[in-house]
């Protein structure tokens, strides 16, 4: 059968064009996998098991997911699609299935956009900013940080202005975006080491302005970590590795724009650099933060900040022990203090430069299969973006943005922070099935064995976070309105896939399953 000459495919071409190269994928896949923000997210949680390792935990999780490594970049390799994960998944394991782990999965990500940007004001730039009020006494700085740390309307305004701006930009130039996300991707890189460098040199200023603003505050911290429950050194070492969940998988970003990457290294400089950058650095951070600050003073200073001892407040004259804002109050040169402010929300918004192309061109790949209604896979021959596919994204951004700072459905907001655990069973998991599935319609042992590894490890993750949710998601428990949220999404995605097929052979004599046993032309 002719299915060009049927009329299934929308186009010859997506529209899309090859001007991604190595160094810029590189960059754009390091801004995905974030991780500076990871760094603060490992920093700030190794309370919960005092005793560990931190760096060791690095090493074992480098090592535990690499295997997945070299599968997403078999799948980049193989197929220079746009949303090659997708175009996976639905040509080895079904088109249902893909078509509602992607249709989950974007709105996932929506759900992280919504979320990241508030949290990079709350504890990004918010913290960073009261370090400068507070060090300079300046009392403009200090409300505005406080406004941004608690006030809704603030940051869901600040966050909605942010936000649209990355839309904007994109929706303007397909170039102009991937530059925009190159250009902070290597702010946030750059600032990082600046920051760790400076963590390293001012460490006794550090420890002098803590103890001049709160005196006896590191004596409290320290003893307080004494009394923090604890598994013993090696089970807390091997319990901080689900934190690391949060950065080593996300080297996919690549995947979801493969139609635009050019052919050769770019795809593999991408997924395996982006993986070396990110556990070199994260390593490099932990060591210099733990070595100068102290692991035990760390652990007692975020238990008090988050109100796990009684009887010891936070003072107000520090501001979050972050270390970006701890070495801010140190730091007496106003450039230096704004730089490293300005560098620690690039840590967050990274993310959120390449998650407005990623889910732009899973919006694209969707409609491009004829499931999605068509006018989301439109490529302006000018720009070269998908415009519909960018506003669709701004649209339900906000208004998801809006339901989580101003917490109009309170369990929305709880599954929120579940985003990372759904995207493991979801997304990633479902990845690593049909890597199983490959191998055996292959007949290749190799492929069925890293599979079946990739996804015995993702069971363990998310076997901890769901058995010790306080921890790792930052909610009191897991029930079945925030598992079943996403689930809910899933089953959505599949129901929509089966009423489009028959829609389109009643109404259109098309059987759109024909679509899913070619790769679509580029």
């Amino acid at each position: 059968m002719n299915v060009k000459g049927q009329g299934l495919f929308l186009r010859e071409s997506t529209g899309l064009v090859r001007e991604i190269g190595p160094w810029t994928a590189l960059l754009m896949n390091t801004a995905f996998i974030a991780f500076q923000s990871s760094f603060i997210l490992l920093v700030s949680s190794m309370f919960n098991f005092p005793r560990g390792n931190p760096l060791t935990a690095i090493a074992l999780a480098a090592l535990l997911f690499l295997p997945l490594t070299i599968l997403l970049n078999r799948v980049g390799v193989t197929y220079y699609r746009t949303a090659s994960d997708y175009i996976f998944i639905t040509r080895n394991l079904g088109p249902s299935i893909g078509f509602a782990t992607m249709f989950m999965f974007v709105v996932d990500q929506m759900f992280f956009n919504a979320v990241l940007i508030s949290l990079g004001l709350i504890t990004g730039l918010a913290p960073a900013l009261l370090a400068i009020g507070l060090s300079n006494h300046a009392q403009g700085l200090i409300s505005l940080a406080n406004s941004l740390m608690s006030n809704p309307l603030a940051i869901f305004l600040a966050g909605s202005v942010i936000f649209a701006v990355f839309i904007l930009i994109n929706i303007a130039s397909s170039r102009a975006g991937t530059y925009l996300a190159s250009a902070i991707s290597l702010l946030g890189i750059i600032t990082f080491i600046v920051t760790i460098i400076l963590l390293y040199l001012y460490t006794p200023q550090i420890i002098k302005v803590i103890n001049t603003t709160a005196p006896n505050l590191l004596n409290q911290a320290s003893t307080v970590t004494g009394s923090l429950p604890s598994n013993g050194t090696v089970l807390d070492t091997i319990y901080l590795i689900p934190y690391l969940a949060y950065v080593f998988p996300f080297v996919n970003f690549i995947l979801s724009v493969g139609g635009e990457v050019r052919r050769g290294s770019a795809m593999p400089i991408a997924i395996y650099g982006t993986y070396a950058i990110s556990a070199i650095f994260l390593a490099l951070g932990i060591w210099v933060t733990t070595s100068s600050l102290g692991i035990n003073r760390l652990n007692g200073l975020f238990a008090i900040y988050y109100g796990l001892v009684s009887g010891v407040t936070w003072p107000s004259t520090l501001p979050p022990p972050y270390p970006q804002a701890l070495l801010i109050m140190a730091l007496r040169n106003p450039v230096l203090q704004w730089l490293v402010a300005i560098g620690s929300f690039t840590w967050y918004v990274n993310v959120v430069s390449v998650l407005v192309i990623q889910i732009a061109r899973y919006l694209l790949a969707l409609s491009f299969d004829r499931v999605l209604p068509s006018a989301l896979a439109y490529v302006s021959s000018r720009t070269h973006t998908p415009i519909m596919a960018h506003v669709t994204d701004l649209v339900i951004t906000l208004v998801i943005m809006y339901l989580y700072n101003f917490s109009v459905v309170p369990l929305l907001s709880a599954t929120m922070d579940v985003s990372t655990l759904v995207t493991i069973l979801m997304y990633f998991m479902i990845i690593t099935i049909t890597a199983i599935a490959l191998g055996i319609r292959t007949r290749s042992i190799k492929t069925v064995a890293l599979g079946i590894y990739t996804t015995g490890l993702f069971a363990w993750i998310a076997y901890e976070e769901v058995t010790d949710p306080m921890a790792y998601l930052f909610v009191p428990s897991i029930n079945t309105y925030i598992i079943g949220f996403f689930a809910a999404l899933f089953a959505v995605g599949v129901a929509i896939y089966y009423l489009v097929r028959l829609y389109r052979l009643r109404r259109e004599n098309i059987d759109i399953n024909i679509l899913f046993r070619e790769i679509p032309p580029e």
